[in-house]
């Protein structure tokens, strides 16, 4: 396995106290502050102005995450996290302000806020700084869910096909898809033979 990207064999600190994470800290206050004010006065383009912060800040945290060499474990779980918070916050105002259609959303949430947030704490199981290194676990299961067009595919043209249209037969058949490659990237998962186990603090190996 390459050295980039893992965590405990390049001895590095983790630190709450960085750039990345503060914007990440940033965007979850500010949007969250931008979708409560939109559900209270039922304003979707309030709504849409904190989803276009949102995405332009996730942007700008891993860009500086790792351009600065400030990619950390804690930064990771951190942008997870606030992801799913955000995107629940998003949909659930489009449900509510704009009629939006029950089964797609209902539909896109468990995919986002179980099959892919499950999928993506599983680089915890290596070495591995973040979901961005899963290539070197393996490439596909990487490409289908953390790749730049695997993100980008994982939510994108769900949400622009529900802003444009009222149609839900095509973001029907992007879900069944998505939900498609999750079940696919869990069996290439299952497949995989089981990460070395890392006791941390022990002296000596388990008893048998």
């Amino acid at each position: 396995m390459e050295a980039t990207g893992i965590a405990r064999a390049k001895g590095r600190v983790e630190g709450l106290y960085t750039l990345p994470n503060f914007i990440t800290a940033l965007r979850t206050v500010l949007c969250l502050g931008i979708f409560s004010v939109a559900a209270y006065s039922q304003d979707m383009s309030l709504n849409l102005v904190g989803l276009i912060i949102y995405w332009s800040l996730d942007w700008l945290d891993g860009y500086l995450a790792r351009s600065l060499d400030q990619e950390t474990i804690i930064g990771a779980q951190f942008d997870i996290l606030s992801d799913r918070l955000l995107i629940a916050y998003f949909y659930l105002n489009y449900l509510f302000i704009a009629a939006g259609p029950v089964l797609i959303v209902s539909l896109f949430l468990l995919n986002f806020m179980v099959l892919d947030h499950f999928l993506s704490n599983q680089y915890l199981r290596w070495p591995l700084i973040s979901p961005n290194y899963f290539y070197q676990v393996d490439r596909i299961v990487w490409a289908l869910n953390w790749s730049a067009l695997g993100k980008f595919a994982n939510s994108g043209p769900i949400t622009i096909l529900l802003l444009l249209s009222k149609s839900i037969l095509a973001p029907l058949l992007i879900l069944i898809a998505i939900f498609s490659v999750k079940l696919y990237s869990f069996y290439r998962l299952s497949q995989l033979p089981p990460p070395p186990i890392v006791l941390l603090g022990a002296t000596q190996p388990p008893l048998e």
